[in-house]
């Protein structure tokens, strides 16, 4: 940063905490550091500025490097997954001025990412982010990331208490807090309210806290259980209990020593790539981890979480009026209560429920996200949830208004039933935009999608609908493939005169959402096994038909591999493996999905550890 836009850290996160209780979102907005974002792309232009620096602050702010020349992904962190109509309407303000593609795209953390922006008009939507209480800030880098949290929270019928509140005063006290500038790595949070119902996958990340209520002396006590070092990639590892139970009062302070322990750790300085918290408690141990943040604790005096906890009022939901429910049900449209089916849930709160909006592979289209706002204004609440499956949760619905909101999402193409089923691919963008990539891991999806759509019998087996699907263009796994039950990641193979062919790495049997924390299963990597890009969904559907017609009833997919085993999906895949010499009749094999050009690796150096 130029030396006349200066602040200390310590003093822009004491500006940031004593704007948080008059702020119009979770995360304060600090126009100063639009002005200063401004400033540093001016003198970079100019070249006034190394490339690297440059990286480092512009990362920050959220702004984050294509694989595109000159061209930027620009990621919007939403705490706890929670949008405003306003929130949306701004986002949908973004994408229509300054997104060549027209569509903004939710990932599997709960970000909106939009792709192709430029440095300077980057500054431009910060600043109508600000107006609707959303931000960029530390979405990348080496930072505390957007925190996570199930769409449900306040309105399961299992939840002990509504974690948004702690979540909210999580967020404000990391956001540019000095310690979280720049830590050995990444560092990714969950909370849940719900101790028996894991529905956020609170192993898979960094840092989990899982509500939780004790007696004591006869009154109830609220408090979190808190797992540490989750994580996937090359080095899976599910998260260990670092404390069965911390007093809410005492949760930052925990946080606290945890992030001083994890930002000393010199020894993973030493090569960020392998500098995740996992890799420290795997090199010292959980024991020896947990000594350190004990003794740090010592140190760390009272943080009250109360003052950052209150949300302005924006961010309250207000209950539409319940209404009567028709007595002609069985008139409604066959397609409307498939949908209710698949797409809602009752609420703790008689007579109220939960639609969840199925997004193809998380891509809103510009015309779609005003339409949402008005939606979100008419039949909800007043919020919509992002969910880690890359849809959004549309709550406080009357069940007597159900029908009338599926007209209105069938009339913007957003009423598709069956969300979180087999067709309800999850990927991540791969080439079409990450310098990681390795494979076009969207487009994969999409012929995944119209593979099974058009096997109608299929579908027709609701132990194949129930199964899960997730991709990662590349084996870092955003695509969340570890916990699907069948996972693939982006690869590449030869075919028999050496031309590189685009290829997915195939995991069988993983799990999340299950009732306590040991349901959640890492998928088990099929080894010595790659697949032909182009011949994935033909393999998906030999899987699923596989397992149709040899299960037991009402045996699960993960059930099933258990019992007789990965060898005959194999077999399978390899035989999918058996590649043709390149000709006229094979030269599809040798371009990826929605490609026109035979297939090369191209993988730049990422920035997510810069």
């Amino acid at each position: 940063m130029t030396q006349k836009t200066k602040t200390s850290q310590t003093e822009r996160h004491q500006e940031s905490l004593k704007l948080a209780a008059q702020s119009k979102g979770i995360i304060p907005y600090l126009e100063q550091e639009v002005v200063e974002y401004r400033d540093e792309v001016k003198a970079f232009r100019a070249g006034q500025i190394e490339e690297a620096p440059f990286m480092t602050f512009r990362l920050h702010q959220g702004v984050y490097g294509q694989r595109q020349p000159d061209a930027q992904m620009f990621r919007i962190k939403v705490p706890g997954g929670v949008l405003t109509a306003e929130a949306l309407e701004g986002v949908g303000e973004i994408v229509e001025k300054y997104t060549p593609l027209k569509k903004g795209h939710i990932t599997t953390r709960e970000n909106i990412q939009l792709h192709h922006m430029t440095l300077e008009d980057c500054a431009a939507a910060m600043e109508i982010l600000g107006r609707v209480g959303l931000s960029t800030r530390e979405a990348c880098a080496n930072t505390v990331r957007n925190v996570v949290a199930p769409p449900t929270s306040g309105v399961c019928p299992d939840e002990l208490f509504d974690i948004i509140p702690y979540l909210t005063a999580y967020v404000r006290y990391a956001v540019r807090h000095p310690l979280t500038q720049n830590f050995p790595r990444k560092f990714k949070t969950s909370f849940t309210g719900c101790a028996d119902h894991d529905s956020i996958i609170s192993p898979l990340h960094d840092f989990a806290f899982i509500a939780q209520v004790r007696e004591e002396n006869g009154t109830a006590r609220k408090g979190f259980k808190i797992l540490v070092g989750g994580g996937t990639s090359i080095m899976p590892r599910l998260g260990k209990v670092l404390y069965d139970f911390v007093p809410v009062e005492d949760y930052l302070r925990v946080t606290e020593a945890v992030w001083r322990v994890f930002d000393r750790a010199d020894m993973l300085r030493k090569n960020r790539m392998m500098a995740r918290i996992k890799v420290l408690i795997d090199r010292i141990g959980l024991d020896t981890f947990k000594e350190m943040v004990d003794e740090e604790l010592k140190s760390v005096g009272p943080i009250d979480p109360t003052p950052l906890m209150q949300l302005d009022e924006v961010y309250s939901e207000t209950p539409p009026p319940l209404t009567t429910v028709s007595p002609n049900g069985h008139q409604l449209p066959q397609e409307f209560l498939h949908w209710k089916k698949t797409n809602t849930a009752p609420q703790k709160q008689e007579g109220y429920y939960l639609a969840y909006v199925t997004v193809p592979q998380g891509d809103i289209k510009v015309d779609q996200f005003p339409a949402l706002a008005q939606i979100v204004r008419e039949y909800t609440g007043g919020t919509a949830r992002i969910t880690l499956e890359q849809n959004l949760a549309l709550r406080w619905v009357p069940e007597g208004r159900l029908y009338d909101l599926w007209k209105a999402l069938e009339s913007v193409d957003l009423a598709e039933a069956d969300a979180h089923s087999i067709t309800d691919v999850v990927s991540c963008p791969g080439t079409d935009t990450c310098k990681l990539g390795i494979t076009s891991s969207m487009g994969l999806g999409r012929a995944i999608r119209e593979e099974l759509l058009s096997n109608i019998d299929l579908l027709n087996d609701p132990m194949v609908r129930q199964m899960h699907i997730k991709i990662s263009g590349c084996p870092n796994g955003c695509g969340q493939h570890h916990v699907a039950n069948i996972g693939f990641h982006g690869a590449a193979m030869k075919g028999p005169a050496g031309q590189q062919i685009p290829a997915y790495e195939l995991f069988l049997g993983g799990n999340y959402g299950g009732d306590k924390l040991e349901d959640t299963v890492y998928a088990q990597r099929i080894p010595r096994t790659k697949v032909p890009a182009k011949l994935v969904p033909q393999l998906v559907r030999l899987i699923a038909t596989h397992f149709s017609q040899n299960k037991k009833p009402g045996e699960t997919f993960n059930q099933f591999i258990e019992r007789v085993g990965t060898e005959p999906i194999k077999e399978m895949a390899e035989k999918c493996a058996d590649i043709p010499s390149l000709n006229g009749d094979s030269q599809g094999l040798y371009m990826d999905w929605e490609k026109t050009v035979a297939y090369k690796v191209e993988r730049g150096e990422g920035e997510c550890s810069v």
